[in-house]
């Protein structure tokens, strides 16, 4: 514990009970690695419980013990089990090998100094994040996908469109590796990739396509859903994993609405697919208003419950996204409309091409191109005047009170 990093000391931290993120950043406020071990003394007694009703200010600053570890590794008390569950007990416990495990996880923690831009300023940052994955995707465009976990059919084929588009168009689509919805927005991102690197028409053009951010609930080492296990090792390596909760942190419910405000966070952009009128979803879509995100969402049959989030979200307001094109247009991404333009001018052939390249910006009178034509050309006045009227029939050249101007494209 002594020789424990800051970033270590805060995750000790966050592995105790009742920590929730606005009391660990009241603590780390703090500065002083003491504080955190005068909670873990404290916690190692029946009296930890009174914790949560002493002010964070009077906890007394003490020096670091010697036996900290002894103390971390000591049983838990009946009452505190009784409390907490030994599956809590059992995570401080082994929180003594902390520093081995983030290094055989592959894990990252950003803590102050080095947290994501995007963060920084945001009302209710996590006060740790750890990554695994490829953190240049925060730099991209961001669109958050968030839906029902009991998604239709539809719902799932319309998110995993989205998210392969979205990504094939350089955008990183946000979301939680749920069940439902997430879980095939992902995957759409998860087959743009792939398209991308087997086929050879579209290899050139696959370094744009944008990886996969997954905000989860849980420690980045603990898969949930399990069925996930696959899908969350893809994004680990393709894309980006993010969590505010330190390794060993398992699946416990209050922390899925909690999570949602980081996926609002992230998303310059919130589309939500498909989601109940009591769905967590319409959480993450309050946390996204709260921030000035702009939400879209995809409207749904009627008759289904699956829509009905949704279809109310359009009644009051929110951007419908029928097809991936509209939330480009969102984003100022559409490409639509960004045709060649097209040029009915019949090209000029030579020598009208070579007498066309002499004039640049500045206009000139008929001396001035019999001169350049002369030198550079070798053509005579009368075979210039003669592929300057061409030019000017053609379109490409007009003289006004004998100078001539170059003509843009029509």
């Amino acid at each position: 514990m002594p020789n424990d990093s800051p970033k270590e000391v805060a995750t000790r931290l966050a592995l105790l009970p009742w920590m929730t993120p606005k009391r660990i950043r009241t603590l780390l406020s703090l500065g002083e690695p003491c504080v955190v071990t005068a909670i873990l003394r404290e916690w190692s007694t029946d009296r930890y419980a009174r914790l949560v009703d002493i002010p964070l200010v009077d906890i007394p600053l003490v020096d670091i013990p010697a036996n900290i570890h002894a103390l971390l590794t000591t049983r838990c008390s009946k009452t505190v089990a009784r409390t907490l569950g030994d599956v809590w007990c059992e995570a401080i416990r082994d929180s003594v090998e902390l520093a081995e495990s983030l290094s055989t996880m592959d894990l990252h923690i950003i803590g102050r100094g080095d947290y994501p831009d995007i963060l920084n300023d945001d009302q209710n940052a996590p006060p740790l994040l750890y990554s695994r994955g490829d953190l240049d995707l925060l730099n991209r465009r961001r669109v958050g996908i968030v839906g029902t976990r009991n998604a239709t059919e539809h719902g799932r084929t319309m998110a995993y469109k989205f998210g392969k588009v979205l990504s094939q168009n350089g955008v990183a689509v946000v979301s939680g590796l749920a069940r439902g919805i997430d879980a095939a927005a992902h995957r759409g991102v998860l087959a743009a990739m792939s398209n991308s690197r087997t086929s050879e028409s579209t290899m050139s053009d696959s370094t744009n396509n944008a990886g996969p951010i997954a905000v989860v609930a849980t420690g980045l080492d603990v898969v949930y859903p399990r069925e996930h296990h696959g899908l969350w090792k893809e994004v680990g390596e393709q894309g980006l994993l993010l969590s505010e909760n330190p390794p060993g942190t398992g699946p416990l419910p209050y922390r899925f609405p909690l999570r949602n405000r980081i996926i609002a966070a992230l998303s310059e952009v919130l589309l939500v697919v498909e989601s109940r009128l009591d769905g967590g979803s319409l959480i993450t879509v309050r946390e996204a208003l709260d921030r000035g995100v702009t939400v879209m969402a995809v409207p749904g049959a009627t008759s289904t419950k699956a829509a009905q989030g949704t279809n109310m979200l359009i009644r009051d307001g929110a951007l419908v996204a029928i097809e991936p094109d509209d939330v480009l247009i969102a984003l100022g991404l559409d490409t639509r409309r960004q045709v060649p333009s097209f040029d009915s001018r019949q090209p000029p052939l030579w020598p009208d091409s070579e007498v066309l390249n002499l004039i640049t910006s500045d206009p000139l009178t008929l001396n001035d191109f019999a001169r350049l034509a002369n030198e550079k050309l070798a053509m005579s006045f009368g075979d210039v005047a003669v592929s300057l009227g061409r030019l000017e029939a053609h379109g490409w050249l007009m003289c006004t009170a004998g100078w001539f101007e170059r003509i843009g494209a029509r």
